[in-house]
């Protein structure tokens, strides 16, 4: 059975986790033969535990810390099947993502889902579970990551910069009309302490990035607006993020209490 879905696993010293992201994989309401798991080593690690799940293809190409846009973009070189979603090995899709989102995708090409930020495994935020749509509007009511399910000839090269997830959803957003079909079942990112988003120089890295990324999206004003929201919440987080992560801020900032 040729498979349906590729997955994209970038996995760089993850050891610790990347057999718990494809457990997910696994139990998000497909059958395994209908999935292609594709673990790209940018660590030079051959990741033995996860290879020896179903589905699974670890690829060691001496890659050493390319990033993630580039690990990325060599899994979806070798990607097969006719969709294509990504997964970062330290987060977990929830119980049945693939299936919802599925329908979806195959009824407009593309689809987004809802997104639960967890900190030492509690629910710390969640966005979008209650909206049928995600636009550009509501991507800058919080300047999150956002994730989907896209078919393969819809998904477009990686970036390799910072919040490129964020530029490449506004990018199939874009070619899809400005809005995509939204599922309820939630992509769950885990913060780690070590996370870039905790780190000293964040904001000054992730600024640059965001005004290369309104200078890429030039031609579409509504999803550069994106980025231009996320400015103006790096300069309030800036102001009082007071050593807490941008997800921690962001939780008190819109005051929510998921768990």
């Amino acid at each position: 059975m040729p498979p349906l879905v590729s997955v994209l696993i970038p996995a760089c010293r993850a050891e610790a986790t990347l057999c718990a992201a494809v457990d997910s994989v696994l139990a998000g309401g497909l059958p395994a033969d209908a999935l292609e798991i594709l673990v790209e080593s940018d660590d030079g690690t051959a990741y033995a535990a996860a290879s020896a799940l179903p589905s699974v293809q670890v690829q060691v190409t001496g890659a050493i810390r390319s990033g993630v846009g580039p690990a990325r973009n060599r899994a979806l070189a070798r990607a097969t099947a006719p969709f294509v979603t990504y997964l970062d090995a330290d987060d977990q899709l929830a119980p049945g993502w693939l299936a919802a989102l599925l329908p979806l995708a195959r009824a407009e090409g593309a689809a987004a889902s809802a997104l639960e930020v967890r900190e030492h495994g509690v629910p710390l935020l969640r966005l979008w579970h209650d909206h049928d749509r995600l636009t550009p509007a509501v991507m800058a009511e919080s300047g999150a990551s956002a994730r989907g399910l896209f078919a393969r000839d819809r998904c477009p090269p990686f970036a390799d910069a910072l919040s490129q997830d964020i530029l490449h959803m506004l990018q199939i957003m874009e070619a899809q009309g400005g809005s995509l079909p939204l599922s309820p079942a939630p992509y769950l990112l885990n913060l780690r302490p070590e996370s870039v988003t905790a780190a000293d120089d964040f904001s000054a890295r992730v600024h640059r990035a965001y005004l290369a990324h309104v200078d890429a999206l030039h031609d579409a004003p509504e999803a550069a607006q994106v980025f231009r929201a996320k400015i103006a919440l790096n300069a309030a987080y800036s102001a009082e993020g007071q050593g807490r992560s941008y997800y921690r801020w962001l939780e008190a900032r819109l005051g929510q209490n998921p768990a």
